[in-house]
C-alpha cells in the first residue's frame, strides 16, 4: 500500500475544491485597474482561495498522517462529509462567520498509546506553526512582493488554525494532547503562544512595509 491512497487523493480533490468555493468570497485576490475594469472573475477568486486555504488544512492532517505512519499506526486521511457540507451551506447563505471541520485522520491504534498519541495529535497544530512560520519568512525576505497578500492571508489563517485546534476539550487536538501529556500541552501551549504573540507584536511594524 502506497503512504497515499486512491480515495485519500480523490477525497483531497473535494477538499480542494470545496475550499476553494468556501473561501472565495472571504478571500479575494487583489486586483489592478485593468482586472476591474473587466469585472468580476468568479473562478479566478476561486483558484486564488482555494491555493491558499486548501494547504492550511492539508497539510495541518498530514502532520497528523505522517506522524501516525512514522510510528507504525494505521493513520488514513478521510473528508467531513457533514463538515464540507455545513462550510458549502455557510458559504451559500451568504453567513458573515465560516466555522466547519473539513478533514480528519483516523489512526485506530494510537489510542492505546496516549504519549504517542498526543505526539500526533500535536503535529497538526505544529505544522501550521511551521507554516505561519515560512509564511512570515517569505515575506520579511521580499523576494516576491508580487505574492505578499497570499503570504499575509496564508500566515493569518494558520495562526487561526493553530489556536483552534489547541483547544483543550471536545475533539480538538488540544484535547488529545492535554489527555496524553499534559506537560507536552502547555509546554506547547505556552512557548508557541509567546512566540506567536510576541511575533504579532511586531508584525505591527513590518505590516507598514507592505
Amino acid at each position: 500500500m502506497g503512504i497515499i491512497s486512491g480515495q485519500e487523493l480523490i477525497d483531497i480533490a473535494i477538499l480542494t475544491m470545496a475550499m476553494g468555493y468556501i473561501f472565495s468570497g472571504f478571500i479575494r485576490k487583489p486586483q489592478d485597474e485593468l482586472s476591474s475594469y473587466f469585472g468580476h472573475d468568479s473562478w479566478a477568486e476561486f483558484k486564488y482561495a482555494a491555493m491558499i486555504a486548501t494547504p492550511a488544512v492539508l497539510l495541518h492532517e498530514f502532520g497528523h498522517k505522517f506522524v501516525g505512519l512514522f510510528y507504525g499506526f494505521d493513520s488514513i486521511l478521510h473528508i467531513s462529509i457533514i463538515g464540507l457540507g455545513i462550510g458549502v451551506l455557510l458559504k451559500y447563505v451568504k453567513s458573515p462567520i465560516i466555522f466547519f471541520v473539513p478533514a480528519f485522520v483516523v489512526s485506530t491504534l494510537a489510542v492505546a498509546d496516549p504519549a504517542k498519541f498526543a505526539i500526533l495529535a500535536l503535529a497538526g497544530p505544529a505544522t501550521n506553526f511551521g507554516l505561519y512560520w515560512l509564511s512570515e519568512g517569505i515575506l520579511l525576505s521580499k523576494k516576491w512582493p508580487k505574492y505578499n497578500h497570499a503570504w499575509i492571508v496564508s500566515k493569518k489563517i494558520n495562526m487561526i488554525l493553530m489556536a483552534i485546534n489547541m483547544i483543550p476539550f471536545g475533539m480538538f487536538d488540544g484535547a488529545k494532547i492535554l489527555s496524553g501529556n499534559s506537560t507536552l500541552y502547555f509546554g506547547s501551549l505556552l512557548i508557541g503562544g509567546f512566540l506567536v504573540y510576541k511575533n504579532e507584536q511586531k508584525w505591527r511594524n513590518y505590516a507598514l512595509k507592505f
